[in-house]
């Protein structure tokens, strides 16, 4: 009689094993999160206060924190340079025509280095005021798995981010003049004069 309580006790103990829910391939779970609470500026980006801009920047399944910061940090940045051409402010396709470029290719390689110049001009001025980040568990067919989850808030003045784009486009208009490449000279000039407003040098 004691034996037949015992099997059926084991066979009780099996089952409830078994009813068990296993978790699925591609669950996630957060085990951390610094702060405790996730800030409101994550999902919502703070309204300009003054004359400060704000933007977030993100990065998912980061590596290390390390990376997660600077990947976070460098797609603020973009998001920055994209704001420079919503606005108006920074026209590529005006500034190729007024620089008389028609070259498809040369224009692109001119795009490209004012693209450069100004995320690194930008950058410079820009400061994080906030970061968040969770790190996360996420099943995988071999076990658990790892990473991070960075958020960053950065603000800029809107006069420094003037100063910053013209500092950028200036140092273009540099480096086609050292190399004697009239047309992306004049190209950076026109960039430089959409942002800050002052004249294009007319020569020399």
């Amino acid at each position: 009689m004691k034996g037949s309580i015992m099997a059926a006790c084991g066979a009780s103990l099996l089952f409830v094993g078994c009813a068990v829910e296993q978790p699925e391939i591609g669950q996630q779970v957060v085990i951390e999160r610094v702060p405790e609470s996730r800030p409101g500026w994550v999902t919502t980006v703070p309204a300009d206060r003054g004359n400060t801009l704000y933007f977030v920047g993100m990065k998912t399944h980061a590596s290390s924190l390390e990376n997660g910061n600077t990947d976070a940090r460098q797609a603020a940045i973009q998001k920055i340079v994209e704001y420079l051409g919503g606005t108006g402010k920074v026209d590529y396709t005006k500034a190729r025509v007024e620089a008389g470029v028609t070259d498809e290719g040369q224009a692109g390689n001119y795009v490209e280095d004012g693209y450069r110049f100004l995320a690194e001009s930008v950058a410079k001025g820009a400061r994080e005021e906030e970061s968040y980040y969770e790190r996360v568990k996420e099943r995988h067919v071999d076990g658990w798995h790892h990473f991070y989850n960075y958020y960053v808030l950065i603000g800029i003045r809107s006069d420094e981010l003037t100063r910053a784009a013209g500092e950028a486009f200036e140092q273009q208009a540099a480096q086609a003049r050292a190399r004697n490449d009239q047309r992306a000279e004049a190209f950076a000039n026109e960039l430089k004069r959409q942002v800050t407003g002052t004249p294009a040098p007319t020569g020399r």
